[in-house]
This record gives structure tokens, sequence and C-alpha cells, in this order.
């Protein structure tokens, strides 16, 4: 994981968090337990082990008030939406 941001892939499903934007607000943790944490310095990370279905880790980016997760399905970024 750098610094700034940690990029981690299973299967068909990236997730992505951008550790500077992340204000330990923990929405992520709430909607997707089983997928996100928040480390020591209570800044959110991505779990190992088995995660939460795709609903739910969508519905956690959606709920980061600043837009630290990214969530990509098959290639295809899911959240945030591309304008």
């Amino acid at each position: 994981m750098s610094k700034d941001i940690q990029i981690v892939k299973r299967d068909d499903i990236e997730i992505r968090i951008i550790r500077p934007l992340c204000i330990s607000a923990a929405t992520c943790v709430v909607f997707a337990e089983n997928t996100f944490d928040l480390d020591e310095d209570n800044i959110a990370i991505i779990k190992e082990g088995q995660w939460d279905r795709l609903e739910k880790i969508v519905a956690a980016a959606q709920s980061c008030p600043v837009l630290a997760i990214e969530v990509f399905h098959k290639g295809e970024q899911l959240w945030p939406k591309k304008s």
C-alpha cells in the first residue's frame, strides 16, 4: 500500500482508497464492515479476508462524504460516476 492510495483487487472488483482525502467519518465501515476498517490513524483501509457483496461496497463508497473511495467492477468505474 502506498502512503497515499491503497489499491486492492479481488476477483473482478477493485477498490481504491485515496487516503489523504479520508476524514475518518467511518461511514464505509458502517455500510460494509467486512470490507473496510480504520487503521491506527483512523484512516480507512481495505480489509483482508471475505469482502461484502458488491452492492454493499458501492453503498459504502457512496456514503463517504469526501469521495475518498473508488470502486471498479470488471474495469468499469462504478463510483464515483464518471460524467
